[in-house]
Order: C-alpha cells, then sequence, then structure tokens
C-alpha cells in the first residue's frame, strides 16, 4: 500500500463514520478531515 492508498483509506473511513454517528458537529469534522486526507492523497500521486 502507498502512502497516498493509506491516504485514501483514511478518508473512506472517514466519510463513512461520519455517515453512521448522530452528533453533526463530530460529523461535519469527519468530513473535514475526509477532504483533508483526499487531498494529501492527490498531492501524493502527483509528486510520484
Amino acid at each position: 500500500m502507498t502512502q497516498a492508498d493509506h491516504y485514501r483509506d483514511q478518508s473512506n473511513r472517514a466519510k463513512r463514520l461520519a455517515k453512521a454517528i448522530k452528533d453533526p458537529e463530530a460529523s461535519q469534522k469527519l468530513i473535514e478531515m475526509a477532504e483533508e486526507f483526499r487531498l494529501y492523497a492527490e498531492r501524493l500521486d502527483q509528486t510520484h
């Protein structure tokens, strides 16, 4: 698994958890984290 794959996986996990929890504030934070992980993966893909 590459580093980019790792961040993509973390992004997907954060999205799934955001959908599963009831707290809207926590859900929003997880969605933001998922986007950050997605961007990290994208940047890593561009550098390799």
